[in-house]
């Protein structure tokens, strides 16, 4: 969407393709409801433009979006719907977009280093766009990139935990102040080790949600190198729901907790589900150093948010004040003269991507490369 509207805005002829029914991405679908990567260590913006629009319209669309300071980060929370209805309405003020849900890309043509040609399907029927000035890959897990050349694509294995949020609703308002919320989730641990509740439930959590009565739960979900099959998914949202739902029957008997009752349910969370190889491969010692690029596309401050497999999430913070930058070479797809990536997908390694990752440096990406491609 910020690719679609940076190169809209500066005279582009965009065609946003969209694989769902509705925009939305990551944030809408899998139901996160704190956006972070929009604001630096002291809770100002860290990157000007699309980033700093997004955040005006969510808050003029909802008094409940607010700015929230989640240990030493500032994050800001909002309903993933109404970051859907936003963003909808935005994309429908842009003059130059086409938006197209229910999209499927099917083949790119490549003739030399440049991509000549997509053909596509838009809900059963078949498209096709001739000679585009660029192709920008923005799927998260370089999907397109993917359909040229799978040696362009790199991913871990295995991948890091995937997610499935749910939400509760009926919370007394309370229960995630501290001490409370700390009792709550050493309790759901507790029976998870004792077998009361699936084993998934021992690394549940918890936060406040957007509104006073509402909580979110995240459940980790171990992926292995076949995730990308679709019955595999399948297979293992069905065993997360089997563990939302025994985790609800097992609250509800908790004191003051009788009338709590199940909220919406996102889809699979994927955090990293491959990177493309890019012109710069953005490194964990990149993020480290706070090092800073001639070509900078955007500024990130965001700590390294990796969640293992084995042991967990894992986290750690960048220096008080400091920032690094992603260099739009990161954005470049190696070796071809129109294709290009934005988002979690960049050319990084698997700790520098779990800091870029988040969603207001994926904004951040595609206002830059939605300017690079139309020279701007």
């Amino acid at each position: 969407m910020a690719v679609a509207i940076s190169a809209s805005r500066a005279g582009g002829n965009v065609i946003l393709l969209e694989k769902s029914a509705a925009c939305g991405g990551t944030m809408a679908n899998s139901l996160i409801h704190t956006i972070g990567g929009l604001y630096d260590s002291e809770g100002n913006d860290i990157n000007g433009g699309l980033p700093v629009e997004l955040v005006e319209r969510l808050h003029a669309a909802d008094s409940n979006t607010r700015q929230r300071k989640i240990g030493r980060t500032w994050t800001l929370s909002v309903d993933p719907h109404v970051y859907q209805q936003v963003t909808q309405a935005w994309l429908r003020e842009e003059k130059n977009i086409r938006f197209l849900p229910d999209a499927v890309v099917n083949q790119l043509s490549v003739q030399g280093n440049t991509i000549t040609s997509v053909k596509l399907s838009v809900s059963g029927e078949p498209l096709g766009i001739n000679a585009p000035l660029a192709v920008i890959d923005t799927t998260g897990c370089a999907d397109i990139i993917r359909k040229i050349n799978k040696d362009l694509a790199m991913e871990d294995d295995p991948p890091p935990l995937a997610a499935l949020i749910f939400q509760l609703k009926n919370v007394p308002p309370d229960m995630m102040e501290f001490p409370k919320n700390i009792a709550l989730l050493r309790k759901i641990r507790r029976a998870a080790e004792k077998g009361e509740i699936p084993e998934q439930c021992a690394h549940a959590w918890i936060d406040k949600g957007v509104t006073k009565n509402e909580i979110y739960v995240k459940l980790s979900v171990s992926l292995d190198g076949d995730w990308r099959d679709s019955s595999i998914q399948a297979a293992l949202v069905r065993k997360s729901e089997e563990a939302r739902d025994a985790l609800l029957v097992y609250v509800k008997r908790l004191p003051g907790l009788c009338d709590v009752t199940p909220g919406k349910t996102g889809v699979l969370g994927i955090r990293d589900g491959g990177r493309f190889y890019g012109n710069y491969q953005l490194t964990v010692d990149d993020v480290r150093s706070l090092t800073k690029f001639d070509d900078c596309a955007c500024k990130c401050c965001w700590p390294i948010e990796y969640w293992d497999s084995v042991t967990g999430v894992e986290l750690e913070y960048l220096e008080a004040g400091g920032y690094y930058e992603i260099p739009l070479r990161s954005l470049s797809v190696r070796g071809y003269t129109n294709l290009w990536g934005a988002g979690k997908c960049l050319s990084a390694d698997r700790l520098a991507q779990a800091s870029a990752r988040v969603i207001g440096s994926c904004w951040a990406m595609g206002q830059a490369v939605g300017c690079a491609v139309t020279g701007h």
